[in-house]
């Protein structure tokens, strides 16, 4: 199974700081640039068996009120689509995690995840085969205190799971105390040295993981270099029943 996780910026295409100014129109409003940016986003992921988006726009008027995870699906080829709304800014935007995968989602779940303010979640589905993966897609608040609460709710999600993996936006590194925490809750497995991605055109921050249990292993663990949002994406190769030299930090 070939994973991979982004924070697609909803296809806004930052690839420089200052971009944060002269591309702020593009958070209220859909370009055509913004079009080019999703299909060279469900270009790259064509490839993967399970992708986990974060930062997608669900059909607010930044998105031309469509659903990027049903265009990008479509031109992708995944045909099983699970979708998680999140927040909703009137008017203009819908903000919303989803996975995209070639096999069939069963026990789907929508997690809104505890915090300071609203508006983060985790998206849960199991993706059919001889032994089901759970998958839980992220993105966790800014500070220690929320990401701490909001791993353990995540922690809970795995209950019963044999094999799973925790992908996305995590805001926190690998050395951070709350992702410290939650593998140690969980038996997590993820490189002991994680790849930086942020910022995607000088990565410094390695805030985006792939976090393995049970008896799923990892191998194959990197960064992509597609300078299509602010984060880079991470992927990995899932292996049941054996290990692949990815370790609990």
């Amino acid at each position: 199974m070939n994973l991979l996780t982004w924070n697609i910026q909803a296809c806004i295409g930052t690839s420089r700081y200052r971009d944060y100014l002269l591309r702020a129109y593009r958070q209220v409003m859909h370009t055509p640039a913004k079009a080019v940016v999703l299909e060279q986003i469900a270009r790259t992921i064509a490839a993967y068996d399970v992708v986990c988006l974060q930062e997608v726009d669900l059909g607010g008027r930044r998105a031309a009120f469509r659903s990027q995870v049903g265009d990008i699906a479509a031109m992708s080829g995944h045909a099983h689509v699970a979708v998680q709304e999140n927040r909703i800014v009137p008017a203009i935007s819908r903000h919303g995690n989803a996975i995209l995968s070639r096999a069939p989602l069963r026990a789907v779940r929508d997690v809104k995840l505890p915090g300071r303010l609203a508006g983060r979640g985790c998206l849960v589905a199991d993706v059919e085969g001889e032994t089901p993966v759970r998958i839980v897609c992220l993105h966790l608040s800014l500070g220690r205190a929320d990401q701490e609460i909001q791993l353990a709710a995540v922690a809970e999600t795995l209950n019963g799971s044999g094999a799973w993996a925790v992908a996305g936006d995590f805001n926190c590194t690998t050395r951070s105390a709350p992702l410290l925490a939650f593998c140690e809750a969980t038996d997590g497995r993820i490189p002991t040295v994680s790849p930086p991605t942020f910022p995607a055109w000088r990565p410094r921050h390695d805030f985006d993981h792939i976090v393995a249990g049970g008896a799923l292993e990892l191998e194959d663990y990197r960064s992509g270099d597609a300078d299509l949002s602010d984060h880079l994406p991470v992927a990995a190769r899932g292996v049941l029943g054996r290990t692949a030299g990815i370790v609990r930090p």
